[in-house]
């Protein structure tokens, strides 16, 4: 896993997310490159309200390395509101509000597995995970 970028950021920043989110003045934003022997697979976009990190929570802003997946489905306090599928040319994302202990957040991933070839070496990675904020999903 490759660790983008990680710091708090404002309403502003957000694009349609904001829609799906709670009215705060700031979230956690954490984007990230997955990858899997070597080649990048997906870029994932997590955004968590200022609210959500308190109690077991606050834990999300520790992870570094840590994937996240490997954080929340070891949760017992796990729920997903909702999960939306887009696709953009070849790459297919899924985005999903989840909940933890009733507290949300949306994580938003982009899986390039089939155009991992074409990425390869590229350095630009942020641009990916903004691109991706920006999807129009369908329901």
């Amino acid at each position: 896993m490759t660790l983008i970028n990680e710091g708090y950021i404002e309403r502003e920043a957000l694009t349609d997310e904001a829609a799906l989110l709670p009215d705060e003045p700031r979230y956690w934003l954490r984007e990230i490159i997955l990858n899997a022997d070597g080649e990048p697979w997906l870029a994932g976009r997590t955004v968590v309200p200022e609210s959500t990190l308190c109690g077991p929570e606050l834990a999300l802003q520790q992870l570094g390395q840590i994937p996240l997946g490997r954080y929340l489905f070891t949760s017992s306090t796990l729920t997903r509101d909702f999960i939306e599928i887009g696709r953009d040319a070849a790459l297919w994302g899924r985005r999903s509000r989840l909940r933890l202990s009733g507290k949300p957040l949306l994580l938003t991933e982009l899986f390039f597995a089939c155009v991992a070839v074409v990425l390869r070496g590229r350095k630009k990675w942020s641009g990916v995970c903004r691109r991706i904020s920006c999807w129009r999903f369908i329901a």
